[in-house]
């Protein structure tokens, strides 16, 4: 689920700011501007009624500018990020974008709640007012 969303996030972010270079691993050297880095750095699970689990896993998005103008190019892509960043994939609601400057670094956080079910294989009943399942 979580290499899934990464994935979707991924390509919401090249949809929405064209093709640009999205990392998803801390970058050493030779990184190339305009990037962003996406990190995972926090997922919790609690367990819910049946075979349901809410799940909320917290990104960290790292916008690495190309102008000179860091302040004002930092501020566009923060603003586009929070308008076009609601939902993932029109399925997962976003909470609490939120950004900073740093060290002429735009890095902004968001967690995405998700509510997974288990898939159950197998027969849930095996009769039903006298008949059998499986059987003729």
């Amino acid at each position: 689920m979580v290499a899934n969303l990464k994935s979707l996030i991924i390509d919401q972010i090249r949809t929405v700011f064209g093709n640009v270079k999205v990392y998803d691993e801390p970058v050493k050297q030779g990184l190339m501007t305009p990037a962003f880095q996406l990190l995972i750095f926090n997922s919790h699970g609690q367990r819910a009624l049946g075979n349901q689990e809410s799940r909320t896993i917290s990104f960290n998005v790292n916008y690495y500018p190309e102008s000179e103008d860091i302040r004002n190019e930092c501020d566009g892509i923060l603003e586009t990020f929070q308008n076009e960043f609601k939902y993932i994939a029109n399925k997962y609601h976003v909470h609490e974008i939120e950004g900073s400057v740093s060290d002429d670094v735009l890095v902004i956080t968001f967690s995405v709640n998700a509510l997974l079910t288990e898939k159950v294989e197998g027969t849930k009943m095996k009769e039903l007012g006298g008949v059998t399942v499986g059987e003729r």
